[in-house]
């Protein structure tokens, strides 16, 4: 079993990865604020096998009233944290963003950038498309979508991916880096886009339709052919997850969804 350290832990991505790991017995470190550690005050604890740096601010609309707050969360704490695992050789897994495609549209963006670019040997980003499942943030569109609070949708192209499938590509990035993986940055998406206002229409037929904010690319669809060569897919389809998860408030039906 293996020593993990998770920054970020009690996240919306980082709370399942904790989970799993834990299930599967291998002896998980977490680091946030919840946890009462300051990010920038991370330290690599002996004998630490993988360091997964997933701690961040992640509203990208957010980014463009608060720049100077992204930079100094997302850029000060993620070099150093690159540094130290250099410096003791420890394989590294950080979050970046399908933004870095669209990547000066944004503070967040840029913030994102950088961190691929301050990157070393033995580092690999995770290019996050639109990840949904239990824990969401509120804010985001299946989320509102889900609970009935969604108010307009846009004709955004997006490539949702199921928090399980964002899990195993994880996985999948630790075995290969135990065979000696490179500095990388791996798309981590369905490879399908949706339009938006489709899946809105799912539950809502007549919803308004917004152009949406010019910070926000306008197709963040995943290129998965390098993710998909380590052997891995996805296995989650997003149009039957909201088809079989309103179909379960609609019905009661436990048995319905993952």
């Amino acid at each position: 079993m293996s020593k993990i350290i998770i920054t970020g832990s009690s996240g919306f991505i980082g709370s399942h990865l904790k989970n799993r790991f834990r299930s599967l017995g291998h002896n998980v470190v977490c680091w946030d604020r919840v946890e009462g550690k300051n990010i920038h005050d991370f330290v690599l604890e002996p004998n630490t096998d993988f360091v997964i740096h997933l701690a961040a601010d992640a509203d990208v609309r957010q980014s463009i009233k608060l720049p100077d707050q992204y930079w100094y969360n997302n850029v000060t704490p993620t070099t150093r944290i690159q540094r130290i695992c250099d410096e003791y050789a420890v394989p590294l897994i950080y979050a970046s963003s399908s933004c870095i495609h669209d990547w000066h549209l944004s503070p967040y963006g840029i913030t994102k950038k950088v961190n691929e670019e301050t990157a070393r040997d033995g580092q690999v980003g995770l290019r996050f498309t639109t990840v949904y499942g239990d824990g969401a943030r509120n804010t985001m569109f299946i989320t509102k979508l889900l609970n009935g609070e969604l108010q307009y949708a846009t004709n955004h192209i997006r490539d949702f991916i199921h928090i399980d499938d964002v899990l195993s590509a994880i996985e999948v990035i630790m075995t290969n880096l135990l065979k000696g993986l490179t500095r990388q940055t791996y798309d981590i998406g369905t490879g399908y886009g949706n339009i938006v206002s489709d899946l809105a229409k799912i539950r809502y037929p007549d919803i308004s339709i917004q152009s949406g904010n010019v910070c926000e690319a306008y197709d963040n669809t995943a290129n998965t052919d390098k993710i998909c060569a380590l052997g891995w897919k996805a296995n989650v389809n997003v149009v039957e997850y909201l088809q079989c998860t309103l179909n379960q408030y609609r019905y009661s039906n436990e048995n319905c969804c993952r």
